[in-house]
């Protein structure tokens, strides 16, 4: 595909057009014929810094800077009188050989949230400067590649009358993927990170092992333990059993203990030993703590981090106490009011925080309505109490009416809502 617009002096190029095109001195010689482009990352916009041919008649391959190429044409593209020398390909870290590191990979649809394969690249070129615009991830661009496009698209419209579409994605929202043979490369993989933790679960899950190794590698703990919370056991696992202990417990501490929990209860118990030997003493204790019960019961969906304070503390003394711990707490709606004994005596949330005097005790704003849930309740039955009294987190207690965690509608869900419907 090749447009003029004389206006802004603008063409349009395929990769798959570019390739193998003969290439020619400025008087005309012959030098071989096109390899591959080497684009820059690191520019403002993804530009062809150096082409690559093929010596004709040798598998020798040879390089020129792109700024001396001086027109592409439909037969041939010619260099510059003022060439360089064609020399040894030479890369810094940022640079890739497009067909090499692109063409037939998977790449991350940033907007789209998925995983797609590069079937083929559209360049803008604008006074020589030549930019990727677009990845072709759609069929049409694998059979053009093929030299069947126009055959095949004739053919669908002529017996079924259906016009194959073309299916394209702005470099904008294009994250490319590092090969892991390739690590030397540092591609930059912030795009992803910037991602919600569930499209990025899902974006990992469609991944291959070693795509995933990358991305993994490349990912902050916090960012990685976001996404690790919605993924699919089995992926966790993979993930997990892939990272050596000190790493995995880090990760791991960067999650919800009932979360943390669910995951190890998943590990071979060798690797769970070896995580839990690196892991921060008090955090690996309540990560056992919640092994002890059963995954479909209270005491196995219960998180640990939740706020509880004293009656007599004030809304002052609350409103600082979620300020310095709420990064740390699964449960934050809530604030729950125990006596020196642990033993519950009310709840209050947000709201009621905001709606009174700072220095009003908590006593004087708690219900002591209390709805709660035993440790070993199952879902059932918590799934009946969410259902009748709608709360974001039911406390669970023990005999003497001790706190012991808190149930987050979130964990019900996702041992509920693979069952539904059946």
């Amino acid at each position: 595909m090749e447009t003029n617009v004389d206006a802004v002096q603008t063409e349009y190029h395929y990769l798959s057009s570019l390739m193998e095109r003969r290439i020619v001195s400025a008087d005309g010689l012959p030098l071989g014929k096109t390899w591959d482009l080497v684009v820059d990352l690191d520019r403002p916009e993804p530009e062809v810094t150096k082409l690559v041919y093929r010596v004709s008649w040798s598998t020798e391959k040879r390089t020129v800077p792109w700024h001396d190429v001086a027109s592409i044409d439909p037969a041939r593209i010619t260099l510059k009188e003022s060439a360089s020398l064609p020399g040894p390909l030479l890369r810094v870290p940022s640079e890739i050989l497009l067909r090499d590191f692109l063409l037939d990979k998977q790449i991350v649809d940033i907007h789209g949230a998925k995983v797609e394969r590069v079937n083929d690249l559209l360049f803008r070129q604008v006074n020589g400067k030549l930019v990727i615009e677009q990845v072709d991830v759609g069929v049409k661009g694998l059979l053009r590649r093929l030299g069947f496009e126009r055959a095949i698209s004739r053919f669908l419209k002529w017996f079924f009358d259906y016009t194959l579409r073309e299916k394209f994605i702005a470099w904008t929202y294009v994250q490319p993927l590092a090969d892991p043979d390739r690590l030397r490369l540092q591609v930059p993989l912030q795009r992803l990170a910037e991602l919600h933790p569930a499209d990025l679960a899902d974006i990992m899950e469609d991944m291959d092992v070693h795509e995933r190794a990358v991305v993994v590698e490349s990912l902050e703990e916090e960012v990685l333990a976001d996404a690790l919370e919605e993924m699919d056991p089995k992926v966790q696992v993979s993930i997990v059993r892939g990272l050596a202990p000190e790493k995995a417990a880090d990760i791991i501490e960067e999650m919800s203990p009932d979360e943390a929990a669910d995951l190890i209860a998943d590990l071979p118990e060798e690797t769970a030993e070896g995580i839990f030997k690196e892991m921060d003493e008090d955090y690996g204790s309540k990560v056992k703590q919640l092994l002890a019960h059963e995954e479909d019961e209270a005491g196995g969906l219960m998180t640990t981090t939740f706020m509880a304070l004293s009656p007599d503390a004030t809304i002052l003394d609350a409103l600082a106490y979620i300020k310095q711990n709420a990064r740390k707490m699964d449960v934050i709606y809530y604030i729950y009011v125990v006596d020196s004994e642990g033993r519950l005596l009310g709840v209050t949330n947000l709201r009621e925080l905001l709606s009174a005097e700072i220095f009003t005790p908590l006593e004087r704003i708690m219900t002591r309505r209390l709805i709660t849930a035993k440790i070993d309740d199952d879902t059932k039955d918590l799934a009946a109490l969410f259902a009748k009294y709608g709360f974001r987190g039911v406390p669970v207690v023990d005999e003497e009416n001790r706190i012991q965690g808190v149930i987050r509608f979130k964990a019900l869900l996702e041992i509920v809502a693979p069952h539904l419907g059946q």
